[in-house]
């Protein structure tokens, strides 16, 4: 697990589904403030809730279903460019069930799973580390894996696993525990896949944004003690006079800053826009880029 300071949160209805009740900020069984911090970070961008009012059952297992469902929102694996057909056995699962959105895109995006997946199941530490690392290199390539860490337990981990838990750790999406042990074969707790996922939306965020074929970079920089600034920069530009304008910042809650951006083609007249835009935002607020 990680230290105080890399505390997590998950939450899911105890029926299977990550959103529905306005959020609530306070869980019985949370006590620390960072580990409460996170929460409601999370539930403002409608990731997490808790499985009751003031219950968050932190220790709890997570199923498969919840894996999937979390991953692909977390991710935004709805946007990524891949996108192949379900494999075959996609259709014995039961179309109703609330968790196949979730699942069908996660397959059509590159997120391997097999047959044998089974959505009240729960999954081991290894496994959920990699469909979050399957989904997240379908956003971008983030992190190549040049050396294998120090681990304690690495023999338990399979050898279709090592490259994914090697990844999140050096990414800092996971972490080892006091003894230098990443505890493959347990089961995920809620809490801790949440400490991953966490970590993984504010890389995803804080690194790479899309609109159509724009991709956008954007850098945090602290200027002073009440300003963070926020670099906004235009890659991989088809060719002279693409840019991007902010089109305006967006405080939707007292704790999240959205920064919304236009992406710019060569103006018929007059002075195309630059391909790099920054804005001003007070250091109180967790910052997301999107696509206007």
């Amino acid at each position: 697990m990680r230290n105080h300071a890399r505390a997590c949160v998950l939450a899911a209805v105890a029926a299977g589904m990550l959103l529905g009740a306005g959020p609530v900020y306070a869980f019985s069984d949370i006590k620390d403030e960072a580990q409460a911090a996170i929460v409601r970070s999370l539930q403002d961008k409608g990731l997490i809730q808790g499985v009751s009012a003031d219950k968050f059952a932190p220790d709890q297992k997570l199923t498969n279903a919840q894996a999937i469902q979390l991953i692909v929102d977390a991710v935004g694996l709805d946007a990524a460019k891949k996108k192949v057909d379900a494999p075959a056995w996609f259709a014995s699962v039961p179309q109703s069930a609330w968790y196949v959105p979730a699942l069908k895109t996660a397959l059509e995006r590159g997120v391997v799973i097999d047959g044998t997946w089974n959505a009240g199941g729960n999954p081991t530490r290894q496994q959920f580390a990699k469909l979050l690392y399957l989904g997240l290199l379908q956003k971008g390539n983030y992190a190549k894996v040049s050396k294998y860490t120090s681990i304690a337990d690495a023999k338990q981990i399979e050898t279709k696993n090592r490259v994914a838990v090697e990844y999140l750790l050096i990414t800092k999406i996971a972490s080892l525990d006091a003894g230098r042990k990443f505890r493959p074969t347990d089961p995920i707790t809620r809490m801790e896949a949440a400490q991953m996922i966490y970590y993984a939306e504010r890389m995803v965020n804080k690194s790479y944004a899309s609109s159509g074929s724009a991709t956008v970079t954007y850098k945090v920089e602290n200027v002073d003690p009440q300003f963070n600034k926020v670099t906004l920069t235009r890659t991989n530009l088809p060719g002279a006079g693409y840019g991007l304008k902010i089109r305006k910042v967006e405080f939707v809650t007292d704790t999240q800053a959205v920064i919304l951006y236009e992406a710019t083609d060569p103006p018929k007249s007059g002075t195309a826009y630059p391909a790099t835009a920054v804005a001003y935002v007070p250091i109180v607020y967790d910052i997301t880029v999107k696509a206007q």
